[in-house]
């Protein structure tokens, strides 16, 4: 069965919409979550519209969250997320640290207390669009999927994706 995009897009702003996003916000997320599924990354898709709403619910994703910044240099910047959606954090976190390489050269940004990021993939090409060199490192919790250690034969590490943009 085919689903086209952009109703799938639509729907699924809708459903963040009613959970409380604002419209930009809702935008955002659908568009990075359709956008997963389009580049073959099915498990940062649309599939998670439900795991995040019930995040929502209980309290540990809001909507409409700014990053904030705890720790700031000309080169560096130490953000918080305050427990906002990834899809509009994220951009707003790799905006700031392309605004920071074009002042110094070169910029490092941590980010933290954030919803899931969705396909860091796309962070890395949102750099890369704005003439960037970017290398992304993700240091996940590890209550979620876990791997085998390379030889191993039992999954004991958390997934920790890099992605790089050129």
């Amino acid at each position: 069965m085919r689903i086209d995009a952009n109703a799938l897009n639509g729907l699924v702003k809708a459903i963040f919409e009613r959970a409380g996003c604002g419209g930009a916000e809702a935008a955002a997320v659908a568009e990075h979550l359709v956008d997963a599924n389009l580049k073959g990354h099915d498990s940062h898709g649309v599939s998670r519209v439900i795991r995040y709403v019930e995040y929502i619910e209980q309290g540990s994703l809001h909507p409409n969250r700014e990053l904030s910044v705890a720790l700031e240099t000309d080169g560096l910047a130490v953000v918080d997320g305050n427990h906002g959606f990834g899809q509009s954090i994220g951009a707003a976190a790799v905006e700031l640290g392309v605004a920071k390489a074009r002042k110094t050269g070169i910029a490092l940004v941590a980010l933290r207390n954030i919803g899931h990021l969705g396909r860091i993939g796309a962070w890395a090409e949102q750099a890369a669009e704005a003439g960037m060199i970017s290398i992304h490192f993700v240091n996940t919790s590890g209550l979620g999927m876990k791997v085998a250690p390379y030889g191993g034969a039992d999954a004991r590490m958390s997934t920790n994706p890099i992605s790089i943009g050129l």
